[in-house]
């Protein structure tokens, strides 16, 4: 007699924007119990899409991609859904990265070199609307929280020369006119603006001008 039982899985998203990379998380997610890819992407944009769309149980979502990356994408999801299970896979263990993604609506962070049960622990985690980071940068993110409860000032946290671009900033320079200034290339600066912008918990460049208008003196 046959076994008729119906074993419910829950339909997973999944959005990388290698292929290759989709189809081995593909093939291992279900091969997980109680899981399988229902939806894929290969973009934020696609991320949107299907959350709007598919009506997914949970999303994978890859934090960097063309176009619209992963922590826009879930920004632009959390607008109009507070509820899908949002996990962030990674190869970057930058707490800044892990910061941002968690700030934005992301109910966990997994690292792309993770095992086999931490995917799936993941998962079950935020199936159930419960918080997770992968184990290897839970301590830089409990060093940040300890650090944070001190009374440094924000621009404590940048570098000199981030200090020196915030400077500029407030003075309406541009990109290019502040590399003049410092003798360095335009994507250098541009560099240093994006590690602000993490490093001071910021969501984009108007927010960093704004805040190099209200830091530095007038």
């Amino acid at each position: 007699m046959e076994n008729s039982v119906n074993v419910v899985r829950e339909k997973i998203a999944l959005v990388d924007d290698h292929g290759l990379v989709r189809a081995g998380l593909k093939g291992l997610l279900n091969s997980l119990e109680g899981y399988q890819v229902t939806s894929e992407g290969k973009c934020g944009s696609d991320a949107v899409k299907i959350a709007n769309s598919s009506k997914p149980d949970i999303m994978v979502i890859d934090v960097s991609m063309p176009e619209v990356c992963g922590i826009e994408a879930i920004r632009q999801i959390r607008r109009h859904d507070q509820a899908l299970p949002l996990l962030m896979l990674s190869m970057y263990d930058s707490p800044e990265f892990v910061l941002n993604s968690l700030k934005h609506g992301a109910d966990g962070y997994l690292l792309k070199d993770a095992p086999e049960h931490e995917l799936k622990l993941a998962l079950d985690y935020v199936h159930q609307k419960k918080p997770f980071v992968s184990p290897t940068v839970a301590r830089h993110l409990i060093d940040i929280a300890v650090k944070s409860m001190d009374s440094a000032a924000p621009t404590e946290q940048l570098t000199e020369r981030q200090q020196e671009v915030l400077g500029y900033i407030a003075k309406g320079l541009s990109t290019r006119q502040i590399a003049e200034q410092l003798g360095v290339s335009v994507k250098t600066v541009e560099s240093h603006r994006s590690q602000m912008i993490y490093r001071l918990g910021l969501s984009n460049s108007v927010e960093l001008v704004r805040f190099a208008l209200t830091a530095s003196p007038a």
